[in-house]
């Protein structure tokens, strides 16, 4: 039987709140109807609290680790890869290590919330101890306690960052292959930029077709055949009108030798009509 690996991820979280609802337990059996909760150096009791109190309030704490434990697991799952933090960025989050990266992140994070689980525990044991008088209720416990526990967080973030992420030495021949193939394409487009030119010359170099040489163009013939000559261009008709200029050979807009500047618009001259003044 396989166990996903979630769950594998989830374990120290799980294994903290069975030891917590099992520390619970036992106060509520054990401790009295008024809880010594800080102690003084002279050996009296600082602050007190009742029982149902003190369990309810570690409860609550357990419920809001609990909580936000589920939060930040939900958004390390469903956080686009490119806005998560983590060392060697380029490594973990290419497409195929994003798996194990979120994989990762899912167990320091239960490792994390599991040691505050822990320390909450290791408070509500050092009440039931330190109830009968003994050694176990001196004042300095819980500072140690207390200091144990920032400790132990920023040891485990310096761990996490320092090498909780470091990149796998399988991953060393799956990059190496990697380069072999871009190896070969630099190589390969290397000779074809050499090839390109040579090829150029070796077009330069070859002889004119006969359809390309000038003379068959200017219709001087060529080796394959008698030349076409080119169709020839009809002049425009000249023009009808009574009066006017003939149009051929007249450069649009200006004179007909197309010197001079364009002419003004005159009129053309009207015939008289039969019976009557000329018409304007």
């Amino acid at each position: 039987m396989t166990v996903p690996p979630l769950l594998r991820a989830a374990a120290p979280m799980g294994l903290a709140l069975a030891a917590a609802a099992l520390v619970l337990v036992t106060a509520s059996q054990l401790l009295p109807d008024r809880v010594a909760v800080v102690h003084l150096r002279d050996g009296a009791t600082g602050l007190a609290a009742s029982r149902s109190d003190l369990v309810l309030i570690a409860s609550s704490v357990l419920v809001g680790l609990v909580l936000a434990w589920l939060l930040t697991a939900a958004a390390l799952a469903w956080t686009p890869a490119r806005h998560l933090l983590v060392p060697h960025a380029a490594h973990w989050k290419a497409a195929p290590r994003r798996r194990e990266l979120r994989l990762r992140l899912a167990r320091w994070a239960a490792r994390a919330f599991a040691a505050a689980v822990w320390f909450v525990s290791a408070l509500v044991v050092l009440a039931i101890a330190g109830q009968s008088g003994g050694p176990l209720s001196a004042w300095w416990l819980p500072l140690v306690v207390s200091g144990l526990y920032v400790l132990v967080v920023l040891g485990g973030f310096a761990w996490a960052f320092g090498l909780g992420f470091r990149p796998d030495e399988s991953a060393a021949p799956t990059a190496s292959a990697a380069t072999v193939p871009a190896r070969s394409g630099a190589a390969a487009s290397a000779s074809a930029s050499t090839a390109a030119p040579a090829l150029r010359a070796d077009r330069a170099s070859r002889p004119t077709a006969p359809a390309d040489r000038p003379g068959a163009r200017a219709g001087l013939g060529s080796a394959t055949g008698p030349a076409v000559a080119p169709r020839a261009t009809r002049p425009p008709p000249p023009s009808t009108v009574p009066g006017g200029r003939p149009t051929a050979g007249r450069p649009a807009g200006g004179e007909p030798d197309g010197k001079g500047p364009p002419r003004p618009y005159q009129p053309r001259p009207t015939r008289p009509t039969r019976g009557g003044p000329p018409r304007g």
